[in-house]
């Protein structure tokens, strides 16, 4: 063979040069992996914020436009001025009653959404405490139909630590529960069973809630504040 015949057809890669290219990737792979998760994590917490945010501005205008009054906790979980069919009405949804939750709307954190089957209509709950039981001192209870609970949202002494909004996991519950595409959407945090059930802990690496507060501010916190357990007015 002429010399020149090498030069114009060089040799192949050997095996273990395969195995090396191979093994590169595999570990820029294995590096990569953990930043791309990361991201993603932090995309759609990015968009729970935003959906809790505008959540609560639309309660805080209900609020302005009833002397304080912020939108029924509870009941009428099938009408308006349910909260979170007041929030869904008035982002610009049509339909009544329950007919407004649909997916991909301002109350579907996407975390939320993907941690429980990708099909969640509602994955965020109201803070109920105090408007619970009359039992407990409280003046009104989210589950009385005749005599539905309120926020008097201007009379919270703190707007900035109090939570109004949290991520809520799907309904697991016997009495008045949701369909299972709905999370529980009110949470007293004086009830263990409450806090442990139905509070959805799934941001950052799994061990964080995202929470709009009643100065409109979101925030991602690791637990709820002992604070929360005091009576909302």
């Amino acid at each position: 063979m002429h010399p020149s015949d090498e030069r114009r057809h060089p040799a192949g890669f050997t095996l273990i040069e395969l195995l090396v290219v191979v093994a590169l990737l595999a570990i820029l792979i294995a590096i990569l992996l953990p930043a791309l998760g990361a991201a993603r994590r932090s995309a759609q917490s990015a968009v729970c914020s935003s959906n809790l945010r505008q959540a609560f501005l639309i309660c805080r205008m209900y609020a302005d436009a009833n002397d304080g009054v912020g939108p029924a906790i509870g009941q009428p979980y099938a009408s308006p001025p349910n909260w979170a069919l007041v929030v869904l009405q008035d982002s610009g949804l049509a339909g009544e009653g329950a007919d407004l939750y649909q997916e991909g709307t301002a109350l579907v954190c996407p975390t939320v959404n993907r941690a429980f089957g990708g099909q969640m209509t509602r994955c965020y709950a109201m803070n109920a405490t105090g408007h619970a039981d009359p039992g407990l001192g409280d003046r009104d209870s989210y589950d009385d139909a005749a005599r539905p609970a309120h926020i008097r949202f201007d009379l919270v002494t703190f707007p900035d630590r109090e939570g109004l909004l949290v991520d809520a996991r799907p309904a697991s519950f016997d009495s008045n529960a949701p369909p299972p595409t709905r999370s529980a959407s009110v949470l007293d945090f004086r009830n263990a069973v409450h806090v442990t059930d139905r509070l959805a802990v799934l941001h950052g690496s799994a061990d964080r809630f995202n929470a709009a507060h009643f100065d409109g501010s979101v925030r991602s916190l690791a637990g709820p504040p002992p604070s929360w357990r005091n009576p909302l007015p």
